[in-house]
């Protein structure tokens, strides 16, 4: 008789560790997904792998170097154009995809900026429109090439027509 009370009472021991170690598991599941849930509400997390950059972070500058030097025609004259172009963005990641995408982004900036007319070089309206453009065209490269655009802004630090 001696026996069954202990051995009831090793059973009663070990129900009562399972049970403690299933309601711990539970509490840190539950407690996991408190966490998940709180952090997605919150757009702390993102989509992607990569964590959101706030708005109000500080600005990243990269300049494009060296400057793009392209030839174009005004009156059936060959003329020079000379652009620095720096990018801003918010993320560093987003440095990082315009330094591994360099030479396709060159490229087209190139062929962007060699495309361009006298008219458009010359008017204030025309170089902020060839900006918004050059803008949209690294922005997409960007999207195509990584998934995401992470540049905000492009600007011509200078622009020199020769």
């Amino acid at each position: 008789m001696a026996e069954d009370a202990a051995r009831q009472g090793g059973e009663s021991s070990a129900k009562l560790v399972l049970i403690m170690i299933i309601g711990a598991v539970l509490l840190v599941a539950v407690s996991m997904g408190g966490v998940f849930f709180l952090l997605k509400s919150m757009g702390m997390l993102s989509q992607g792998g990569h964590a959101p950059v706030a708005a109000n972070a500080p600005a990243i500058y990269h300049p494009m170097e060296p400057a793009f030097i392209v030839n174009f025609k005004e009156r059936g004259r060959t003329k020079y154009l000379q652009v620095q172009v720096e990018l801003m963005t918010r993320d560093s990641q987003a440095i990082d995809d315009v330094i591994a995408h360099t030479p396709l982004l060159r490229n087209n900036l190139l062929l962007l900026l060699g495309s361009q007319t006298a008219e458009i070089l010359h008017s204030p309206e025309g170089r902020e429109e060839l900006r918004k453009k050059a803008l949209e065209e690294v922005q997409r490269i960007l999207i195509e090439e990584t998934g995401r655009q992470g540049i905000e802004a492009l600007y011509f630090t200078s622009f020199i027509t020769q």
